[in-house]
């Protein structure tokens, strides 16, 4: 399609949800079509990306851009084609700073601008493009029934971690985990292991009083990190404070911290002291920093330097590695219960999608779930793989409660470095904005503390707002939101944001 739209001499523009899904898709991009392939994103210095923009501008010639999701605003013209390659990942919304947009909503809206062509590409699309595929919609459904290799999907296998616990295995890595991983060298096979979180441990905590390190900017808890010699720091992945992990408990002096939970790091020590002939890397923000460190880390499993590639949800995005044979999750729990409205759909994208980077080549996969709520809707459907029928139950779900995308919603946050200040500033604009909401049928719910009410020494409020599907949001004209704001207190609008 592509090519066709290159050869009637109009732009076409491919999206992807991760820098680290660039190198793969410009490299084939100009294997196909050599020169007119450019690329644009925010590891691009800005002198390259102001390259890109001029030669978009002047050129005469048809160009491919390959981008992220600011690639959407490239002044293309004309436009034959827009693609957005997992579609239904949430990193093609922009929350911070405003303005606050969603790639796919742009893209939909500038190709009936223009008369060009949109190709939404997912193995788990979204809830809300799913239901834009009634007759009347905007969208049209194209099913792949086979993969490009013509390879089964690979059969997905529970380890109840319950039980593990019960027969004495205490361990992070359950043993069938365990042997599968074992059995890699040998067989000159690889696998990928997605952890939810990096670091070494999401949390220190002491084990006299229970109090846990937190940040002294932001309300979360600060991430064990350790480097070479095995010493250890604290980190917050908000604000970026670090500290030196502390021989006493602030609260009651006991000497007792212990690091609690997993993060890569952890997993990274722990499998290379029980198998020690594994060849390991580790693929999360904290180990691809730099120029082409994605690329770079990517080209040396694939070459076939390390037999496991241990990250975060990095992982499941779209990379192709012919020899990776086993997809295992560690902690799948962690994905299951965050108080989110989108939380099982995510989830349970996140792991198909996982699942998918097992059995691309010429041997068949296996995927290996690790968790202690085996009987979890999400787990249930990874296990059989039918993806429409969890579609089918969670429209129902969200219909009968007239929520997203059977309502339309809208987040006012607020931030400001006096919590007073701020909380008066929320509880002004709910009054000003309320007779609006009631006029147009909105409700407003708070103004209430954010989930993380305090990030980099700046207090955070919200005013969540649901109305009807398509209505204008409830908020007055132009900058007057802005204009009443007490000093030192900031607003940001997200209309349609991505967490409820």
């Amino acid at each position: 399609m592509a090519a066709e739209e290159l050869k009637a001499g109009r732009h076409v523009l491919m999206l992807t949800p991760e820098i680290g899904l660039i190198p793969q898709l410009v490299d084939r991009c100009r294997r196909r079509f050599g020169a007119c392939v450019l690329e644009y994103h925010s590891g691009c210095r800005d002198r390259e990306r102001l390259q890109v923009w001029r030669r978009c501008l002047e050129t005469n010639q048809p160009l491919l851009i390959v981008g992220t999701r600011s690639a959407v605003f490239m002044p293309l013209d004309p436009l034959g084609m827009v693609v957005l390659d997992e579609e239904h990942d949430s990193s093609y919304k922009q929350d911070s700073p405003m303005p606050c947009y969603h790639a796919r909503d742009l893209v939909l809206d500038r190709a009936r601008r223009c008369g060009a062509r949109v190709v939404l590409g997912s193995a788990t699309p979204s809830l809300d493009s799913w239901v834009q595929l009634r007759p009347e919609g905007p969208l049209q459904l194209g099913r792949l029934t086979q993969r490009i290799s013509k390879q089964a999907l690979p059969p997905v296998h529970v380890i109840d971690m319950r039980h593990e616990l019960a027969e004495g295995h205490r361990r992070l890595i359950s043993r069938p985990l365990m042997e599968r991983l074992a059995a890699l060298p040998e067989k000159h096979e690889q696998a990928v292991v997605l952890v939810p979180r990096r670091g070494y441990s999401p949390f220190l905590g002491c084990r006299s009083c229970g109090e846990v390190v937190m940040c002294p900017h932001c309300d979360v808890p600060l991430t064990v990190h350790r480097g070479g010699g095995g010493r250890e720091w604290l980190r917050c992945h908000w604000c970026d404070h670090r500290d030196e992990v502390g021989n006493r408990c602030n609260h009651c002096g006991s000497t007792a911290f212990k690091p609690f939970g997993a993060g890569t790091q952890r997993v990274m020590e722990q499998l290379a002291q029980e198998l020690e002939d594994l060849r390991l890397l580790r693929f999360d923000r904290d180990s691809t920093g730099g120029r082409d460190g994605h690329r770079r880390l990517l080209d040396r499993f694939a070459a076939g330097e390390a037999d496991v590639l241990i990250g975060t949800q990095m992982l499941a995005k779209g990379m192709d590695l012919p020899r990776v044979t086993l997809a295992a999750v560690l902690a799948a729990d962690g994905l299951l219960h965050r108080p989110d409205l989108r939380a099982s759909e995510q989830a349970l994208q996140l792991l198909l999608q996982l699942a998918g980077r097992a059995g691309r080549g010429e041997r068949p996969g296996q995927v290996l779930v690790q968790t202690y709520s085996p009987d979890h809707p999400v787990i249930r459907h990874l296990v059989d793989g039918r993806y429409e029928a969890f579609l089918k139950e969670e429209v129902e779900l969200r219909r009968e409660a007239a929520l997203v995308p059977f309502s339309r919603a809208c987040l006012l946050r607020l931030s400001g470095a006096s919590a007073s200040a701020t909380a008066t500033a929320a509880s002004v604009m709910a009054e000003r904005i309320r007779p609006i909401c009631e006029e147009r049928r909105w409700w407003l719910l708070g103004p209430a503390p954010a989930p993380v009410a305090r990030v980099a020494g700046r207090s955070r409020w919200q005013l969540l707002l649901h109305g009807p599907v398509g209505s204008e949001l409830p908020l007055p004209p132009g900058s007057t939101l802005w204009d009443e704001l007490p000093r030192g207190v900031s607003l940001s609008v997200d209309p349609d944001p991505m967490e409820l």
